[in-house]
């Protein structure tokens, strides 16, 4: 049998949409590929974790993390700039004030 670490991504990916097209068996898919059933077994097993996992609401796409945290970066900024103007005013007056 191959190892896996001779089988690049693309070609465990092929192999376990064969499996899951019902167009053979397991046994005749391992036969033809020359691979090891409780390997392929376990692409299958990851492939479809990771399918699902992409499906998960929130976890499709890193972007969508990353702009929720751009949002929030934002709103933190405004906040800041809005905190740092005022206090320039009453120093502003403060100044104005004693001279």
């Amino acid at each position: 049998m191959v190892g896996k670490s001779n089988r690049t991504k693309e070609e465990k990916a092929s192999i376990v949409m064969e499996v899951l097209s019902n167009t053979a068996t397991i046994a005749e898919i391992c036969r033809k590929h020359n691979v090891a059933s409780s390997a392929l077994y376990a692409w299958r097993d990851t492939f479809i974790s990771g399918g699902t996992a992409a499906l998960a609401p929130g976890k499709s796409s890193g972007n969508i993390q990353s702009q929720k945290e751009v949002e929030y970066l934002k709103n933190i900024i405004g906040e800041l700039t809005i905190a740092n103007e005022t206090l320039k005013k009453i120093q502003s007056t403060r100044r104005g004030g004693r001279q």
